[in-house]
């Protein structure tokens, strides 16, 4: 079975050893379907990853469509980890590689309870503003904003985990081979888009609505949403359905982002079980 790395992928910014080894192979050589796959979901991922910052309301930019992405590439990953050949490359290859998969498992783990948390603090929201009971709406807009600074926690640890797995791995002699080599650059590209990918969906959760907090101390958000503040009775009636409106919604779309990192967790925990049992074959 041969590996080769396809041209395109020389322009991006790959581990030099990987690059180096790719262009001493024959351009002739076929191109392993499970490497030319990874290789087409990490270009789609990265495109996202660098276009995300557009509008909000596109379906295109959201942190859901991201996950899908990611997803699709950790599917990918998890077929090219299963060849042989892959395994051969990666038996002594550096931990970090291993490393930078715990590391995204963990991050997934905690933003699974953190949308877990929102979407709680959102259905609060919307229970109290139907009560008119004030206090009930600010406490769960407080719950948000602890939310809030969980995920922009977990967008820096992506970001730092991004940077470190550029510069993660060069092949041992073991896997020096050109086929081998490349395999080792894949992963860890792949590994790199994937934190890199995390740190936008964790940021775009962040701040998915940032009127929620706002609750808490502008009258006129409670009063949008039908609660009296304090004393006063003045509200705003006519724009209170609405905002229950928006608020169901947002709790919907929340439950959709659990579903998309449940199942970037499940592919995360899978490929970890893959690299383990390379590295520590029975």
């Amino acid at each position: 079975m041969h590996l080769t790395l396809s041209p395109a992928r020389m322009t991006r910014k790959a581990p030099v050893a990987a690059a180096a080894a790719a262009h001493a192979r024959s351009a002739s050589e076929p191109c392993h379907p499970a490497l030319a796959r990874l290789d087409g979901t990490v270009r789609a991922l990265r495109a996202w990853s660098c276009c995300c910052g557009g509008a909000v309301g596109s379906s295109s930019s959201s942190p859901a469509y991201g996950l899908a992405l990611l997803e699709a590439v950790l599917a990918a990953l998890g077929d090219l980890l299963a060849t042989p050949r892959t395994a051969a490359a990666l038996h002594d290859a550096d931990d970090r590689v291993l490393d930078g998969f715990l590391a995204l498992a963990d991050a997934y783990g905690t933003f699974g309870a953190a949308l877990l948390a929102a979407r709680q603090g959102v259905a609060d929201a919307r229970a109290g503003a139907r009560r008119g009971d004030g206090a009930a709406v600010a406490a769960s807009a407080r719950a948000h904003r602890r939310t809030e600074k969980e995920l922009r926690r977990l967008a820096a640890a992506m970001r730092h985990a991004s940077r470190s797995g550029r510069a993660a791995v060069a092949p041992t002699p073991s896997s020096a081979d050109a086929a081998g080599a490349e395999v080792v650059g894949v992963v860890t590209e792949a590994t790199v888009a994937a934190a890199e990918a995390s740190a936008a969906i964790f940021s775009r959760c962040a701040a998915m609505s940032p009127d929620v907090p706002a609750m808490a101390h502008s009258h006129r958000w409670l009063a949008r949403l039908g609660v009296a503040p304090a004393a006063s009775s003045k509200v705003a009636p006519e724009t209170a359905p609405a905002a229950l409106e928006r608020l169901e919604e947002l709790e919907e779309c929340i439950a959709g982002l659990e579903s998309g990192s449940e199942k970037v967790f499940r592919r995360l925990l899978q490929a970890r079980v893959l690299l383990l049992n390379i590295h520590n074959p029975l």
